[in-house]
């Protein structure tokens, strides 16, 4: 099908909604899908999407979720622990938000300390393939990430049919309908995806609490109503990427067959039609759901386990640390068209304050 030139901004929630969860859009092409394994469901559409995804989602439902909560708690305690061991300064996006979802992770998938350094080491890089139009640096990178993860993987995955565990892994490779490529794409979506969607949610949703630390005892009321208002306010994902597969009415215009789309779920979930004073933080907000994790097909697999790590760590966190306060005033923003984060957040603990 022909792409034309024009690519079309949707800003508006209901606009939004309609091409994330309605028919005649597709998720299938782009750059990044080149050279990722194949088989990712970023970049599938039905019905193949949909028989793949059928497979995976009994492994990321709310209720197999929940079941990680003692491992996620153990985790954020262990890393908590650490954060000011060597001063009283600490950067909570390196060694917190993109910690936490890295130890998750290898747990899931039960590779060890070897694995979770392996995996810290490329993942920043795996990502550089995941922007809307990555330059040729951004894919050379993404692709020798993609190549070592891929090398360490397979061998775990050729092992764990043998002798299967507890792990995630094992769990795949148990559907006897799912191949050894799509296992291993799954986890390096897990690994591209997860790991850095999640580190933005803990990192965007910690600055945005030390910029009005008012709204810290809502968090502490009720963490996951208070994650909720952050994902909506600080969403981890500024795009989402489609192309119109049939002519289409977006709120009266038309988008033709063949249209490049960007969903900018940033303004979507700041669309003052759908969000009463939508740029004022406000954590004891009555749910309204958003479009942090997408919707319809592509509805985030991991959105589940996101919230988990985002409601177990950032209440504790400032529960350990009352006294938390930045270092500086305006911590930078990384540059990236799909992610929305920080590149650092460094913050003081101050002395004798801490509680556990």
């Amino acid at each position: 099908m022909p792409i034309t030139e024009e690519i079309v901004e949707v800003t508006g929630y209901e606009e939004a909604a309609q091409v994330l969860r309605g028919e005649g859009w597709s998720s299938a092409g782009g750059e990044a899908s080149a050279f990722l394994p194949p088989n990712v469901l970023l970049f599938m559409d039905p019905p193949d999407h949909t028989r793949l995804r059928r497979l995976i989602s009994p492994a990321f439902t709310p209720r197999s979720i929940e079941r990680l909560r003692p491992r996620v708690e153990a985790v954020a305690g262990a890393v908590l622990d650490g954060l000011f061991e060597e001063s009283g300064e600490a950067d909570l996006l390196a060694d917190l938000g993109y910690v936490m979802p890295l130890a998750v992770i290898a747990e899931l998938l039960d590779v060890g300390i070897e694995g979770a350094e392996i995996f810290g080491e490329e993942t920043p890089a795996l990502v550089r393939m995941l922007e809307v139009d990555p330059s040729p640096e951004d894919i050379e990178q993404s692709m020798a990430a993609a190549n070592e993860l891929m090398m360490f993987l397979v061998p775990i995955l050729t092992e764990r049919r043998e002798h299967p565990g507890d792990d995630f892994i094992s769990f795949l490779l148990r559907a006897e309908e799912l191949t050894i490529d799509e296992v291993l794409s799954t986890c390096m979506l897990l690994l591209a995806a997860g790991h850095e969607t999640t580190a933005n949610i803990i990192g965007n949703g910690a600055l945005a609490l030390l910029r009005d630390p008012a709204q810290i005892p809502h968090l502490h009321a009720d963490p996951a109503r208070a994650v909720e208002e952050l994902l909506r306010m600080e969403s981890p994902v500024r795009f989402a990427g489609r192309v119109a597969t049939m002519d289409h009415d977006l709120g009266g215009q038309k988008i033709a067959a063949g249209t490049p789309v960007l969903v900018r779920i940033d303004a979507a979930n700041r669309d003052p039609r759908r969000f009463p004073d939508p740029e004022r933080l406000d954590l004891s907000r009555e749910p309204v759901p958003n479009l942090a994790f997408g919707a319809g097909h592509h509805y985030c697999l991991g959105a589940a386990l996101a919230r988990l790590e985002a409601n177990v760590t950032l209440p504790r966190l400032f529960q350990r640390f009352p006294e938390l306060s930045l270092v500086n005033d305006e911590p930078r923003w990384r540059e990236s068209t799909t992610f929305h984060g920080l590149t650092e957040l460094p913050v003081r603990a101050a002395r004798g304050i801490m509680v556990s």
